[in-house]
């Protein structure tokens, strides 16, 4: 199967229960530091403030969440339609920042105080300072000193000339009969 046709079918032919698992927001700094995670499952009555977009910079609680669009609707952001109905504005869940968390479903307070924060490195920790004690006067033999032996200098051998042997040319036993 095509690269293409496996995304879509992970992100925009997904069944409904992935799909709403894929519903998830970046925690703020504050909250990072305090679950240790850095995002999580949007719930109703979540405070956001919408970080991308037409209305960058709001701050508001989710009020809808709509799955098939992958969207949420915050309260006080609705647009007038001709007819004058104010309709609410579905913002993708990828543009908000999740400010502060409602934690009154348990499973999800369990969820997030699951895992631990990340631990600072640690901290060094002042040396203490041992309390020397008087020692006592015992005589103290005098240490041995190792005599240290005299590095041997190489002496250098005086080279070895060879001499030069005059050669045995081999002689054919024909030519020497003749």
């Amino acid at each position: 199967m095509k690269p293409t046709k496996m995304r879509n079918r992970q992100i925009y032919q997904a069944p409904y229960a992935v799909r709403s698992k894929q519903l998830s927001g970046p925690l703020s700094k504050e909250l990072r530091k305090k679950y240790g995670k850095r995002s999580i499952r949007l719930s109703l009555d979540d405070s956001v403030r919408i970080i991308r977009g037409e209305y960058k910079g709001i701050d508001g609680k989710i009020t809808k969440i709509s799955v098939a669009k992958g969207c949420i609707a915050i309260e006080g952001i609705k647009k007038e339609k001709l007819k004058g109905e104010k309709i609410d504005v579905y913002i993708p869940s990828s543009n908000i920042l999740i400010t502060s968390l409602n934690t009154d479903d348990h499973w999800r307070k369990s969820k997030l105080e699951g895992k631990k924060p990340k631990s600072t490195p640690k901290e060094t920790k002042p040396e203490k300072t041992k309390e020397t004690k008087p020692e006592k006067t015992k005589e103290t033999k005098p240490e041995k000193t190792k005599e240290t032996k005299p590095e041997k200098t190489k002496e250098t051998k005086p080279e070895k000339t060879k001499e030069t042997k005059p050669e045995k040319t081999k002689t054919n036993s024909k030519e020497v009969k003749n």
